[in-house]
């Protein structure tokens, strides 16, 4: 069961609903206990009918009646082994959630589901929670249980999370050459679909007008933000955007430049030499960078502690 810790993103894109048996239902199938709780076997199935493309989740399973190649069957094994770690885990996030007294509000709720359902609300997304979850307040109480769970994390993470500057600075003096960069262009794009219309544009084109006109004209995403691609190096783009930008000044527009992607008109804005990030504009970025990693480390060792002194049972005849 320890051999290895999920990593927390993905057990949460999993949506295995994890609960405990009231007293006057149904006897269930047991898949695992988890200390008081258990993970019955409908829970597990519609975790893995959820998780694997419409299908799959029959293969080589374990009523014996869906015949599969070896290998499919062997890969299909380890899925559901992992499927069970993370339910597992998860299951004792949750029973860790109730004995600290970590709760989410209905506020907290609702601005959770708002939030997903702006992002991709819509009647299709509908439809896909209605066959996943069966009805919306199914969907509605995984989204609860993995907002307890993320909260849960949090508070652990940050109550042993105190990177130092002193750290940081350990950090920047010991991988010094992670610093170091090359030549550096920021530029903005108008790209158009074709030549007359780029030559058109190109006519009436000054560095001043330049990021209004892309944020009319252009057909990229970053329109909206004049046609800036912030700074880049050699390698960061498509060489053909490359081996225009490299060779024009400051202040410089191209000529109409046909690629793949359309016709594009590129001003170069600023030019950066080669150099290494000072420590003052790099001390963020390490400190941030050392927060999440010491946060995954805490995490992991809570969750190994949890896992050692729980009982946990899996029967793998059901798996």
């Amino acid at each position: 069961m320890g051999k290895k810790t999920i990593p927390f993103f993905l057990f949460l894109l999993l949506a295995g609903i994890i609960g405990c048996r009231g007293a006057g239902e149904k006897t269930e199938l047991v898949v695992a206990k988890v200390g008081e709780r258990s993970i019955t076997l409908k829970e597990y199935e519609d975790a893995l009918a959820r998780f694997l493309p419409d299908g799959a989740a029959g293969a080589g399973s374990s009523d014996g009646k869906t015949a599969a190649p070896a290998d499919d069957k062997a890969v299909m094994k380890e899925i559901k082994r992992d499927l069970i770690s993370q339910l597992v885990e998860e299951a004792l996030i949750l029973q860790e959630a109730e004995r600290m007294g970590i709760t989410v509000t209905p506020e907290e709720l609702t601005a959770q589901v708002e939030g997903i359902e702006k992002d991709y609300g819509g009647a299709a997304f509908k439809d896909v929670i209605k066959e996943r979850y069966g009805d919306v307040s199914k969907w509605k109480e995984e989204i609860r249980k993995k907002f307890l769970i993320k909260k849960t994390v949090d508070k652990i993470a940050a109550s042993r999370n105190t990177p130092s500057e002193e750290d940081a600075r350990r950090y920047y003096d010991g991988h010094i050459k992670e610093f170091d960069f090359n030549e550096q262009v920021r530029a903005r794009m108008i790209v158009v679909n074709s030549d007359d219309d780029a030559r058109r544009i190109r006519k009436g084109l000054t560095a001043l007008n330049f990021a209004e006109t892309a944020s009319r004209t252009s057909l990229s995403p970053e329109a909206k933000n004049g046609g800036d691609l912030g700074f880049f190096g050699r390698g960061d783009m498509p060489k053909e955007f490359e081996d225009v930008v490299f060779n024009l000044a400051p202040g410089e527009i191209s000529p109409v430049v046909k690629t793949p992607y359309g016709y594009h008109l590129f001003l170069v804005v600023e030019r950066k030499k080669g150099g290494r990030l000072p420590w003052a504009e790099a001390k963020g970025k390490i400190t941030e960078r050392l927060r999440v990693e010491k946060s995954d480390a805490v995490f992991a060792e809570w969750l190994d502690s949890l896992k050692r002194k729980t009982n946990i049972e899996v029967n793998e005849a059901l798996l």
